[in-house]
């Protein structure tokens, strides 16, 4: 039989590569029967309008309409839809500069709009243009670039594409090995990273590959078969079961043939396929089957740049060798005018981008030679400036270190201002309810005792009498409170350390909370130091520590007892004064908050919030320390820890 070289039988011109690159790449996906784009519906018609007039002049002032509304709606994906239409227009034109532009413009708008994929559908439409112009070797290199973008950018879907792209370049340009590499890198791609598109192009691509380049039809027909599995459109089933056809003629499986051909007709009418070359060789090989030669010879005429061949294998067929002989001669001489031009293409390019990179270098060169003469021009002026700017920043710098430490000043200023304004008012916020509620309630106790309208027992006013001195010396507390305070943290106020008996102070302290101590509950005191113990420090300022502890205590123990303890082995090398009750407790995590100012374990309870907040300064001024007993968890109980110190340290101390 006379069969054509591996490097002749798959040869094809640029043409059928545009209708390959066409089907494949253009196309966007679309989503739904109506507006598949998902843009927005008042402008999804627009968009309609101006893709039906994209080859007119009228379609560029649509896509401009099209690109105003979208901008005033906020729809950037159909910004990016209207940037498509320039390019269409004048891909159509040919008019390449337009063409490099409109395309810059559609790359640049589909980035900062986060739609990438028409960032590669610009790309992928110049290199369809160029490869419509016969230029596929600038077709090649732009390829290359579009690849290394993707990589760079990441973006699944350009990257296949690219890799899909190069292998369709190199089918066209005679390089099967290379486009088949380029066609498994795309699928290998596709199956790791893009698991759900359809893989069955590549696959029919690649057996098509296996059958007439390499004649492997066992890998032919394995790839087939995953192409018929994996399809997702019958368009792709209805291909791949034509490529199938062809494989089963090939090795020789007729019957098998017959059916597959059968079926695959089918599809393909369906499908609208009738115009598919793999389709017409199908039709030829099922005539050579039932020796309808003539009608072989028909769809052989339909063919573009394979139609000599198959001629020439039909009238071998027929054993007609002698025209078999002419049309294969034919073939071969159509292949080296494909070659020739494809080459003459090639060089055509190259000297056009050698020129364009001499004019380049040139209009480079006469730019050099002006900006160093501009150079040199404002190079002398800049130095004299450079000195004049060093004398006003030096002048300039004093003046700002001036400023600054004047700014500094009055920002330290602002801040002690804004933070006594804000202490100002943290503290009427806190004491506007205090000092209210003891005050109505002397006044509205006292009318009502003094109101010679009210008819009330002895008993009665002697209650309200209670109330009244209740209310006062809550009132009388408060006002101590903020008095202490205010002296403490003024720091004028100086301790008067002096020899005080220890269980003496605690006896005293006792006694002065006696009558707030609840029926309930017991109040005593213990020590483990001897009676006549003294402790040199300001007995009044530790005994206000220990009163406010005892009454802290009495407002939160209902019953049980409170113990007043003093300590000189529980801290070796201090004295430790400790109250501890069964009252309600304080959580761990609020045994620091506790002692800050206006806080209070209970909110609603009575209180300023100040009472354990001036113990804590008292015990700093007298170099101790209070704190809460986290361990215990009968209650409450609170440390006041004294250093023990002598009259000698005192005295160095003062």
């Amino acid at each position: 039989m006379l069969i054509p070289s591996n490097r002749a039988k798959g040869r094809y011109i640029l043409s059928r590569l545009c209708f390959l690159v066409l089907s494949a790449w253009v196309s966007l996906p679309s989503a739904a029967q109506n507006n598949p784009y998902k843009i927005d519906d008042a402008l999804y018609p627009i968009y309609q309008r101006a893709s039906r007039q994209a080859r007119q002049q009228e379609g560029l002032l649509v896509a401009d309409t099209l690109y105003q509304q979208a901008l005033k709606l906020g729809d950037k994906k159909a910004q990016c839809l209207a940037y498509t239409i320039p390019l269409q227009f004048y891909m159509s034109q040919k008019d390449d500069s337009k063409i490099e532009k409109a395309s810059t413009d559609l790359k640049e708008i589909s980035r900062a709009n986060n739609y990438l994929q028409y960032y590669y559908y610009a790309w992928s439409n110049e290199i369809i243009y160029f490869l419509n112009q016969q230029r596929s070797l600038l077709a090649l290199q732009k390829a290359e670039k579009m690849k290394e973008q993707a990589f760079a950018d990441r973006y699944p879907y350009g990257i296949f594409s690219c890799i899909r792209t190069m292998g369709n370049i190199y089918k066209s340009r005679g390089n099967f090995d290379l486009s088949a590499q380029y066609y498994q890198e795309a699928l290998d791609y596709m199956l790791e990273n893009m698991p759900d598109q359809d893989p069955s192009q590549l696959y029919s691509n690649l057996a098509g590959y296996y059958r007439s380049t390499r004649k492997d039809y066992a890998t032919a027909l394995d790839y087939c078969e995953k192409a018929l599995k994996s399809a997702k459109t019958e368009r792709n089933i209805a291909q791949a079961m034509i490529e199938k056809c062809l494989i089963l003629f090939r090795q020789g499986r007729i019957d098998e043939f017959n059916d597959c051909y059968k079926e695959a007709v089918q599809m393909a009418d369906r499908c609208k396929l009738s115009a598919s070359v793999s389709l017409l060789i199908a039709h030829i090989s099922k005539n050579i089957l039932d020796k309808q030669y003539e009608q072989a010879h028909a769809h052989a005429d339909q063919l573009s740049e394979e139609g000599l061949q198959q001629h020439a294998y039909i009238y071998e067929c027929a054993k007609d060798y002698p025209n078999a002989i002419k049309y294969l001669k034919k073939y071969h001489q159509q292949l080296d005018s494909t070659n020739n031009l494809l080459q003459l293409s090639d060089i055509a390019e190259l000297n056009t981008q050698i020129g364009a990179e001499r004019l380049k270098m040139e209009n480079i060169q006469a730019t050099s030679r002006y900006r160093i003469t501009l150079f040199s021009i404002v190079t002398g002026f800049l130095l004299l400036s450079l000195l004049f700017l060093m004398l006003y920043l030096h002048r300039k710098r004093k003046v700002n270190l001036e400023l600054c430490h004047k700014n500094e000043e009055l920002s330290e200023a602002r801040d002690q201002a804004e933070a006594a304004n804000k202490a100002k008012s943290i503290f009427l916020q806190n004491m506007s309810h205090e000092i209210r509620t003891p005050l109505n309630s002397i006044v509205g106790f006292s009318q009502l005792i003094t109101s010679p309208d009210t008819n009330l027992s002895q008993e009665e006013r002697q209650d309200f009498s209670d109330l009244i001195k209740l209310n006062s010396d809550l009132l009388l507390t408060l006002v101590s409170d903020i008095l202490d305070t205010a002296e403490l943290e003024s720091g004028n106020y100086i301790m008067h350390p002096a020899p005080c008996n220890l269980n003496r102070l605690c006896h005293e302290a006792l006694a002065t909370v006696e009558w707030r101590r609840p029926e309930a509950v017991k109040l005593y005191s213990t020590s483990d130091a001897d009676d006549g113990y003294e402790l040199l420090t300001d007995s009044q300022r530790v005994r206000q520590v220990l009163i406010n502890f005892l009454t802290n205590a009495e407002k939160h123990t209902s019953e049980g007892e409170i113990c007043l303890h003093c300590s000189l082995t529980e801290n070796p090398g201090c004295v430790t004064f400790s109250v501890t009750d069964t009252g309600t407790g304080i959580p761990p995590e609020h045994s620091e908050t506790i002692f800050e100012r206006f806080e209070k374990a209970d909110t609603f309870g009575q209180g300023t919030g100040l009472g354990l907040n001036i113990c804590r300064l008292i015990a700093e001024r007298l170099k101790g320390k209070v704190l809460l007993d986290k361990e215990y968890k009968e209650g409450a109980r609170f440390l006041f820890i004294l250093p023990i110190v002598s009259d000698e340290t005192a005295e160095m101390n003062d």
